[in-house]
């Protein structure tokens, strides 16, 4: 079996309920289910490998697994479900206990001095024992249209709760047969589109593969005497011998021979769901599934000598994986305290090293440092896209007030608010800003020489951004390639009908090229840019006809 791991980047928030409610505001799983990956290889794959789309997506042969949010946008490491095992006293925060290994005189030592255990439940643990909080997400009211009085209908208020843009999450595919791993890449990679709400502003993301190399960093396993730690790295579904449902499966329904589960030292919870059938438009059959995170303690099992394993049903959707004696839950024997390090060995021997010419060791070397260079990360990514908005549309040329730099022609009345926010849409609705440049302007006749075009000017630019420039000429080359596949009979939105005569077409399409430019100027902040843009420039044109009309 070969275990391949990728990344998930969001490109827009991301909405995945955890319920199938549709009234009232809904919540949002903080990962992303196994089970959304199958869904974009099996919208495909019928279509061209129709005779091993069984086998791929049923059969067990390939398993989809969900999605952890990851250390730094990087992917360095593989994040895993909070272990249940996990206790803290509720006033006492600085100790942490592991279950399965307090007895009898450890409670009655914390009644006498007053210790109330509490079990963690959130938040995710890294191999090197950063502690990753629940993921980013934000929360939005909406409203249902009623259509006959053409407005908000009244008493139909919801929410939306969504993951954040710009978080970036690692899963893994599990191979059976080698042979099927291109069959699976060739329509799982690249932008695509998960979730709900998928054809408006939502769902966006882009997926891409891990060299071998690059790998991401994953937990070790220690060895435990008399007794074998299996922990729920997915939701885990079993059935009985009566073909029903169980939170109470058999050792050997965890891969292991012989041995006894011990419920009094697991820590299990469960919960049940009816996954959607959008083919069908309805529900399919109940599942009842044990969490991730549970832990199951098997006296008397000896460990498989593989790490990890794939058990119960719906292993294809990501559930079934489970880990065997994970370091994460390493404890003291005696006191039963976590003894889990929360640096690895290469951190602390560089901190020590750093600490040796430097007093005031760097904040970024530790696990609150780490956490909050990604926070700050992501803000500024954010800023810098609304600074480039800014600057694209307010920037005036040099010694000349009443010209703009990059918005000359596109500041008309010409272009109608309605026109901008047709190019808003395009933008929310495009897979990848190469795919969006082919809707907005394609041209059989025109754009081979348009793009051409802009490639020679940027060839020639001789400036401090070499690098940018190589970066513009790679997006251009990746547009020009995606117009070899374009059908001659497509036109673009900007490049033809009534709107392209009257407003695109004005002195030879400057106001197109001009578009463009922004856009390949500004190509690294992809569709979001062209969408906060359009939003901008339809107030503007808005204004323009106001004036114009007193």
């Amino acid at each position: 079996m070969k275990e391949q791991y990728y990344t998930c980047t969001l490109l827009s928030d991301v909405v995945l309920n955890n319920k199938m409610a549709t009234e009232g505001n809904m919540t949002t799983l903080d990962y992303i289910a196994g089970s959304n990956f199958l869904g974009i290889v099996a919208n495909d794959i019928y279509k061209n490998h129709k005779e091993k789309a069984y086998k791929i997506l049923h059969a067990g042969e390939v398993s989809f697994g969900d999605a952890h949010i990851s250390l730094d946008d990087k992917g360095t490491e593989v994040s895993y479900a909070m272990p249940f095992s996990l206790f803290k006293d509720k006033l006492d925060k600085t100790k942490t206990w592991v279950h399965h290994l307090l007895d009898k005189h450890h409670f009655d030592n914390f009644r006498e001095k007053g210790i109330q255990l509490k079990q963690e439940r959130n938040g995710y643990l890294t191999p090197s024992g950063h502690l990753l909080k629940s993921p980013e997400k934000n929360f939005v009211l909406k409203s249902a249209q009623d259509r006959d009085e053409r407005r908000s209908k009244d008493g139909a208020m919801f929410g939306f709760e969504s993951l954040k843009a710009g978080q970036v999450y690692i899963f893994s595919v599990r191979y059976h047969n080698a042979e099927y791993q291109k069959i699976v890449e060739d329509f799982l990679l690249g932008n695509k589109r998960i979730g709900k709400s998928k054809t408006a502003q939502y769902g966006q993301v882009c997926i891409k593969k891990f060299k071998d190399e690059q790998a991401p960093k994953k937990i070790d396993s220690i060895s435990n005497t008399n007794y074998t730690i299996v922990y729920a790295e997915s939701n885990l579904c079993f059935f009985n011998e009566f073909g029903q449902t169980t939170f109470q499966p058999k050792p050997k329904d965890l891969g292991l021979t012989g041995g006894k589960i011990c419920w009094k030292k697991s820590q299990i919870r469960t919960y049940a769901y009816s996954p959607w059938n959008g083919i069908r438009n309805t529900p399919n059959t109940q599942r009842d599934c044990i969490l991730k995170g549970s832990v199951f303690y098997v006296e008397g099992a000896v460990a498989p000598e593989k790490k990890t394993d794939n058990v119960g049903e719906y292993q294809a959707e990501g559930l079934g994986r489970v880990i065997y004696n994970p370091k994460f839950l390493k404890g003291n024997q005696s006191t039963g305290e976590w003894e889990f390090d929360f640096l690895n060995d290469e951190d602390k021997n560089s901190n020590k090293g750093e600490q040796k010419n430097n007093d005031n060791p760097n904040p970024v070397n530790t696990p609150l440092g780490r956490f909050l260079k990604v926070q700050f990360d992501v803000k500024n990514h954010e800023l810098k896209l609304s600074e480039s908005v800014h600057l694209s549309i307010h920037e005036k040329q040099e010694n000349k007030t009443d010209e703009y730099k990059f918005t000359q022609e596109l500041r008309t009345k010409d272009i109608s608010p309605s026109q901008w926010g047709n190019i808003r849409q395009e933008a929310l609705n495009a897979d990848s800003l190469e795919a969006l440049v082919i809707k907005l302007f394609f041209n059989s006749k025109t754009i081979g020489e348009f793009i051409a075009k802009h490639i020679s000017e940027t060839e020639k630019l001789e400036d401090d951004l070499e690098k940018n420039n190589e970066n513009i000429l790679d997006f251009l080359q990746r547009v020009k390639n995606l117009i070899a596949t374009t059908s001659s009979t497509f036109q673009g939105t900007l490049t033809y009908g009534n709107s392209a005569e009257k407003s695109w077409d004005f002195k030879s399409g400057v106001r197109r090229n001009e578009l463009f430019s922004l856009i390949k100027l500004n190509h690294s902040f992809g569709t979001v840019f062209v969408s906060k843009f359009a939003a901008e420039m339809a107030k503007i044109s808005q204004n323009l006809k106001n004036t114009n009309e007193k």
